[in-house]
Formats: structure tokens, sequence, C-alpha cells
């Protein structure tokens, strides 16, 4: 960031400054036409720092400061019609960072109460928006946000303490949502190239970690994580896949990896130490599936065209493996309310059907379908039953 120290709150060309309190500092620098520039540093602060540069016409710089020691702002604008606004209150140590370049491009900031936050956002082409909240008692947060290119947009919110933040977005009409509430140490990081995609993730609780990546145009993402200690890494690429996941408890781990196009994953897991796993590659497949209670295991992959996984788990230790290789097959799976099952599928080969279910403790089915147009039924009840099917 470039810095401009003229003096302590003068005014150019039609901005204007406030600085009460000691050791405070605030530089305005305004090239172009109708451009308006403000700093305010108020009440009990020192050690404060605000910085803004405009270049073009018809821009807004706003900045604000208040109840705190060491506060940090540095805005820079380039082109026209771009506005920022950054307030800082109550804060300890708070740092904010703003670049725009472009037209038309906007962003807001507002870090309230506690110590520690941090804030960077960058925005370069046009029409871009960014808003980040730290909400009241927010401690420690950091958010670094980048977005390259046209129309995209990005929000963030954050109330506790020890959060997490980073989100890059290439190309245009990209949007990305995120908010943390009440949580210690959570952490998201987020990236996305290409065009039209959306990332929304919400996480409440403690060291909850959210990875999204998005790499092609118009992908979805849907990612809610309630509990302590949840993992989450979501990656997508081609176009138009579409990945909601939800996770309550705690440490949970879920990732689903998506390639090619028009693939969708809806997978929920409710407890504590359950996994899921889950592979798409080729177009149109879909898995829906929930995991609820505790260590269960989930692996389903699927590598072909309009391949269809479904089904639940609910107890404890149940695993369910499913591979799906060729086109147009199906596996509907029912784990109920037991302990200590598998259930394995494969099935390679199109227009396949497999439907298992169990119910009770320490029963195991095994399948293996392949070429075409095969149909299994396999229903366990009781304790230790044993199936195991082949189709060829």
């Amino acid at each position: 960031m470039k810095k401009f120290s003229l003096a302590a709150a003068i005014t150019l060309l039609g901005g204007t400054g406030q600085v009460l309190a000691d050791g405070n500092v605030g530089d305005q620098m305004q090239f172009g036409n109708d451009n308006g520039a403000t700093i305010t540093q108020v009440d009990q602060s020192t050690n404060n720092a605000a910085y803004q540069w405009q270049e073009g016409n018809d821009n807004r710089a706003n900045a604000y400061q208040s109840f705190a020691d060491g506060n940090y702002l540095d805005q820079t604008q380039i082109g026209n019609r771009n506005w920022v606004e950054t307030d800082q209150w109550m804060q300890e140590g708070s740092e904010a960072s703003s670049y725009q370049e472009g037209e038309g491009n906007r962003s807001t900031l507002h870090q309230w109460e506690g110590s520690g936050n941090t804030a960077y956002a960058g925005q370069m082409g046009s029409e871009n928006t960014l808003y980040i909240d730290q909400y009241s008692q927010s401690n420690f947060n950091y958010v670094d946000m980048l977005q390259n290119g046209n129309d995209n947009m990005a929000a963030l919110h954050q109330e506790g303490d020890a959060n997490y933040f980073s989100s890059t977005q290439t190309g245009n009409g990209n949007g990305v949502w995120n908010s943390t509430r009440y949580t210690s140490a959570d952490g998201f990081n987020g990236g996305q190239i290409g065009d039209g995609n959306v990332g929304i993730v919400y996480q409440e609780g403690a060291e909850n970690t959210a990875n999204l990546l998005q790499t092609g145009d118009f992908h979805y993402q849907d990612l809610a994580q309630v509990g302590a200690n949840n993992q989450a890494t979501i990656a997508q690429d081609g176009s138009g896949n579409s990945s909601v996941a939800y996770q309550v408890g705690a440490d949970n781990a879920a990732t689903v990896t998506q390639f090619d196009s028009f693939n969708t994953v809806d997978m929920n897991q409710l407890g504590n130490n359950n996994t899921a796993t889950l592979v798409q590659m080729g177009n149109g497949n879909m898995t829906g599936f929930s995991q609820n209670g505790d260590m269960n295991m989930l692996t389903i992959d699927q590598s072909g065209n309009s391949n269809t996984a479904l089904g639940f788990s609910e107890g404890v230790s149940n695993t369910v493996d499913i591979d799906q290789v060729g086109e147009l097959n199906m596996a509907e799976i029912h784990q109920d309310l037991g302990a200590d099952n598998l259930i394995a599928l494969s099935q390679n080969g199109f227009e396949q059907s497999a439907h298992l279910g169990q119910s009770g403790n320490e029963n195991a089915a095994f399948v293996d379908q392949s070429n075409g147009f095969n149909m299994v039924s396999v229903h366990q009840v009781g304790t230790s039953n044993l199936a195991t099917v082949v189709q060829n």
C-alpha cells in the first residue's frame, strides 16, 4: 500500500478530517473531480494512523477510529465511482487495509469491539462488492480477501474470538458468503477461479475448519458446521457442480471432490467422529447421504455419468463403501440404528440397481455388480449376518 504522510488531520481537495488525542496521524490525497474523503479519530485513542488516497472521479472514502490504541487504516482507490468506508471502534491493535482499482467498486469494513483484529481487502476490476463485519466482542479475528475481475461479491460476518477467514476470487460474477458466530479458533480458507461461482459458509462453535476451492464456472457450495473441531474440504472443478454439506457435533470430517460437470452432493453428518469422503468424476452424478450417530464412515466414489447413490446410516461405527463406474447405476443404502455394520458395494457397468439394508449389529454385506442391467436387494435383520452377492 502507498502511504502519504503530509500532516496530521489535513484536508485536501474537498476532504475533511478530525483528530482528537495524541499520536494520531491522518493523511488524505485526491486527484480528479468530485471526490470526497473523511477521516475521524476521536476520544481516548492514541497511536492511530489513517491513510487515504483517491485517483479519478466521483470516489468516496471514509474512515473512523475511536476508543482504542494502536489502530491502523490504509485505503487506496484508483479509477472512478469507487466507495470505501471503514469503522474501527473500541479495538486494541486492530488493522484495516483496503485497495480498489477500476470503477464502481464498493468496500465496507466494520470492526467493533475486541482486540487483535486484522482485515485486508483488495479488489481489482470493476463493480466488485466486499463487506466485512467483525462484530462486538470479536477477538483475534483475521480476514484476507482478494477479488480479481468484475461483478464479484464477498461478504463476511465474524462474532467470537480467534476466527480466521481467507478468500480469493478470480474471474467474473463470483460470490462468497461466510458467517461465524460465538467461536474459538475457527478457520475458513476459500478460493474461486472462473465465472459465476457461489460459496456459502456458516460456522458456529469452536475450532471448526472449512476449506473451499472452486475452479471453473457456475459451481455452488453451501457448508454449515455447528459444534467443535469439525473439518470440511470441498473442491470443485469443471462447471455447474453443486455441493451442500452440514455437520453438527464434534470431530466430524467431510471431504468432497467434484470434477467435470453438473454433479450433485447433498451430505449431512449429525453426531461425533463421523467421516465422509465423496468423489465424483464425470457428468450428472448424484450423491445424497446422511450419517446420524458416532464414528460412522462413508466412502462414495462415482466415475462416469448419471450414477446415483442415496441412503442413510444411523448408529455407531457403521461403514458404507460405494464404488460406481459406468453410467446410470443406482445404489440405495439403509443402516437403521445399529452398530458395527458394513456395506461394500461395487457397480461397474451400466443401469445396475442395488437396494441394501441393515438393522441390527455386526452385519456385513458384500455386493459386486458388473456389465449391465443387474438388480439386487439385500436386507439383514439381527446380529452377525453375512451376505455376498456377485453378478456378472
